[in-house]
């Protein structure tokens, strides 16, 4: 069976044989090299930053060892919830605040709704936004969806705005779905609401049981 081919016709085995006979093999794997040990250096470095907040959500019962552990979990963690607002305006590495803030994304935030979105407004790095973006979606009601829609509307906010579109969706308030369509002309939003648009579309022709 012949080998899996590349753009360029090549096999894998072709394509390392060029690379070998042009002498860029060796560049490209101590590249790779470099580029894991960088990655495993940020990590190390991330995990000794948040010690402190993985103890203390320890000391209220939860066996974790990343923050990213909640991200990754469906069990409820009413518990953290008041450490995870207290420690996301710190000044942890972003992957750290990313999954704060992503943790954060239950109804249950909704206490710290104001240290959300300020905190997404004035965010600057973008992992760490796109993070605040996923915990306001999550939190959102509809009494909180004046709030997103405003969030959604302001432009500065850039693509970080497309996760803000999940509570627009889940909404019944009418004002979220006018506001999809007043977005369908943003550029940074404007094929997601298509989906969007047509998901709502079939669900509202789907015949009640």
């Amino acid at each position: 069976m012949a080998g899996k081919r590349n753009k360029h016709g090549m096999t894998v085995a072709e394509h390392d044989a060029m690379l070998k006979a042009t002498g860029q093999y060796d560049a490209m794997v101590e590249r790779k090299r470099l580029q894991e040990e960088e990655r495993q250096k940020r990590e190390a470095e991330s995990r000794r930053a948040e010690e402190p907040l993985v103890a203390e959500l320890r000391r209220v019962g939860l066996v974790i060892e990343s923050v990213w552990d909640l991200v990754n979990t469906t069990a409820p963690y009413p518990k953290a919830l008041p450490i995870l607002l207290e420690h996301l305006p710190r000044a942890y590495p972003g992957a750290v605040r990313e999954g704060i803030a992503r943790a954060l994304a239950v109804p249950e935030a909704r206490s710290g709704w104001n240290v959300l979105t300020q905190l997404y407004g004035d965010e600057q790095d973008k992992r760490v936004k796109d993070g605040l973006a996923v915990a306001i979606a999550g939190a959102a009601n509809d009494e909180l969806i004046g709030d997103v829609m405003a969030l959604a509307r302001d432009s500065r906010h850039g693509p970080s705005r497309l996760l803000l579109l999940r509570a627009l969706e889940r909404s019944d308030d009418p004002r979220a779905r006018a506001a999809l369509m007043d977005l369908g002309t943003d550029p940074d939003l404007q094929k997601e609401i298509q989906v969007i648009l047509r998901r709502l579309n079939r669900s509202k022709r789907q015949p009640r049981g």
